[in-house]
């Protein structure tokens, strides 16, 4: 009981912190903020008690007040369509923002065009918008999202009128983004957005992603360090200890440095858009810096409890949020490991017991080497081993690589944060502002070209699910009722959409679902210049891709490892007709049977089919707007998506699988 009670004496705000993660998500949860109320009561430590009684009350309000807001809103947009809202621009987004309808309001998703920019007090008219949900687990789902960032819907915006822009933190919050904004125009100046050394720099200095192409933000992703984008710990840890050895080599005094660390960094915090982790690393060095100040004792625990404490008090629906999870439990065990390292035996080196003053300067310097790698390895295989089931549970991905990848890159990015500070510093200035960007350019090249190669390496990133079946097929909707049907892993993608919809919706869905392509076929003439065949060539350079217009009048065959596939073509008084009547239908026989892909082909290119091929077990039919083929009566029907059921998603299930055809016609319904 004694070392239980020294232990909460410790680190005091750590119980109100486990009472506030049991009231946040209600129900049979609220047990856990009684039990840390009985726990600090038998321990005989009143206020402390009453301080965790009163966080997990103050969290449960916030919480309830904030559903209940949310639910009466759903209610209204249900029953009116159309709604009126006032509140303030909170966030903006690629297209729309979001609006922050008052304290324990309701936040809401408003899309559409718009000039508004945070802090500005808007009078809105809005109409619900339908989310289209993936069917495939890792897609990107709106629904979740929404919630781990507290939004309660998501809205088209009809009318829109600025009421003012009064002085807020909002306000204060765009100044640091228009700063921002003009801080990256020095490390990407024009005619270099696509230099990818600019655009690694910007993100990883400024936390500016919004000039990173698809492909930088890919290699990172795969080569397990895309942390590195958003503005976190690492980030916050770097700039203060540049500035702090920039103030030193100055001959600051101590005293001095402190306060100015806090004010250095909370500018860099505000101007990079006050992300979660960012907030958390800046309260837990206020916290640090201002116990020195005040020659107080301070204990990691207690400080990570605050931090978490503040941010869930002020916004209970970042408990859902991968960010802050990540943020705070891979803090939690770098602590613990950190910890392990102290304790840990040398790896190699002088024995750890011989003193110090008896070590040669070799042995010296090779013990400290010893200790650099030794906590490089601990630390970065811890972090990862706490990320991996955070990220299955939220991206349904892992990578296997990343903890190799983080320790090669430790000591590269204190210097290519250096050296992106220093351009920023000496930019303006001539000949000194051309060997700070040569040397930034350099080492953010350098940064790239080692992710790279990891990146690169087999198996370096995998979805949480094992390969689909060779037999399997998937059917997925696409935006303004389009779609994409792959037939058999390793076989035949039929379509593809444009550059956006291959790179943000066939790519990820295929990943996710275990399919691997190894024919394109393109069924529409304007789809060769869409770009998405390109953004496929990338991603699978071997794919073998067919223009429908490009074949021969008597089709082709060709075989997989899925399966034989035959590409019938439309009579040759088709091509005299609208484009609607030029789509080729594709025969599949793979060993569990038979899939005729139908598609939007007009009815003159089914009949002129031979006649032992249109019996098929599932028939994939679209809808042709003029000469429609009608349901055969044998096996099984799916209908593609189009504008008249344009939100079915994604199935993806072997062809006999009756549990497929029952989701589609729920979905449908």
């Amino acid at each position: 009981m004694q070392i239980l009670r020294r232990f909460i004496l410790g680190s005091p705000l750590f119980l109100p912190l486990v009472a506030v993660l049991g009231a946040i998500p209600g129900g049979w949860w609220c047990v856990v903020p009684g039990m840390a109320v009985v726990l600090a009561g038998v321990c005989r430590l009143w206020r402390i008690a009453c301080c965790v009684l009163l966080c997990a009350l103050l969290a449960g309000l916030h919480t309830g007040l904030v559903e209940k807001k949310s639910a009466e809103l759903r209610e209204r947009v249900e029953e009116l369509e159309v709604v009126e809202l006032r509140g303030t621009v909170e966030r903006v987004l690629r297209r729309g923002y979001v609006l922050n309808t008052g304290w324990n309001g309701a936040r809401v998703v408003l899309r559409g065009k718009s000039l508004s920019t945070p802090g500005d007090v808007v009078q809105v008219r809005a109409a619900r918008q339908d989310l289209r949900l993936p069917g495939i687990p890792g897609v990107f789902n709106p629904e979740t999202w929404m919630r781990g960032q507290g939004y309660a819907v998501s809205l088209d915006l009809v009318e829109e009128q600025k009421l003012g822009k009064p002085l807020s933190l909002r306000t204060v919050q765009h100044w640091g983004l228009m700063l921002r904004e003009k801080l990256a125009a020095r490390l990407m100046p024009p005619g270099t957005a696509t230099d990818p050394a600019r655009q690694v720099l910007c993100s990883l200095v400024l936390g500016d992603k919004s000039g990173a192409e698809a492909e930088t933000m890919e290699v990172f992703r795969y080569g397990g360090c895309l942390h590195a984008f958003a503005v976190s710990g690492l980030h916050v840890g770097l700039v203060s200890g540049i500035f702090w050895l920039l103030f030193r080599i100055l001959r600051v005094r101590p005293v001095v440095i402190r306060p100015l660390i806090l004010a250095v960094v909370g500018m860099y915090v505000l101007m990079t858009g006050c992300a979660v982790p960012a907030i958390r690393a800046y309260l837990m060095l206020a916290v640090l810096l201002c116990g020195y100040m005040l020659q107080r004792r301070v204990r990691l625990l207690n400080t990570w409890s605050f931090a978490a404490l503040l941010i869930l008090l002020a916004d209970p629906s970042q408990l859902y949020n991968a960010g802050f999870l990540l943020s705070f439990g891979v803090y939690a065990v770098l602590c613990l490991a950190l910890a392990l390292c102290l304790e840990e035996k040398a790896w190699f080196g002088p024995d750890d017991y011989i003193p110090v003053t008896f070590l040669t300067p070799w042995e010296q310097r090779c013990r400290h080497l010893e200790l650099c790698i030794r906590g490089a390895v601990i630390v970065s295989l811890s972090a990862w081993l706490v990320s991996v089931p955070i990220t299955l549970a939220f991206f349904h991905s892992a990578n296997t690589t990343g903890f190799l990848t983080n320790i090669v890159i430790t000591p590269i990015l204190p210097v290519v944060m250096f050296c992106g500070l220093l351009h920023l510093c000496l930019g303006g200035i001539p000949w000194l502002g051309v060997v700070s960007g040569w040397l930034a350019q350099k080492s953010a090249l350098a940064l790239l070209s080692v992710v790279a190669w990891f990146a690169e390496l087999p198996y370096a990133y995998l979805p949480a699910q094992q390969p689909a079946p060779l037999s399997s097929l998937l059917v997925q909707g696409t935006n303004y009722g389009g779609s994409f049907t792959m037939l058999g892993n390793h076989g035949l993608l039929i379509d593809c959409g444009n550059g956006f919809t291959a790179e943000m919706k066939t790519i990820p869905t295929l990943f996710h679902a275990g399919y691997t392509p190894a024919v394109l076929l393109i069924t529409s003439p304007a789809a060769k210049n869409g770009g998405g065949v390109d953004v496929l060539l990338r991603k699978w350079p071997e794919l073998r891709v067919i223009h429908a217009n490009e074949l021969p009048p008597g089709g082709c065959t060709f075989e997989t490892q899925a399966g034989k596939y035959t590409v019938f073509m439309p009579p040759m008084d088709a091509f005299r007709r609208p484009a609607s009547h030029h789509c080729p239908i594709v025969l599949w026989e793979s060993p569990e049977g038979k899939v005729l892909h139908v598609g939007d082909a007009a009815y003159g290119t089914y009949a002129a089919m031979p006649e032992s091929a249109l019996f098929a077990d599932i028939t994939i039919l679209g809808k042709n707007p003029c000469a429609p083929v009608p349901v055969p009566e044998n096996g099984r029907s799916i209908l593609l998506p189009n504008r008249a059921h344009a939100s079915l998603s994604a199935f993806a299930v072997p062809p006999s699988g009756l549990l497929w055809l029952h989701s589609i016609k729920q979905q449908q319904q």
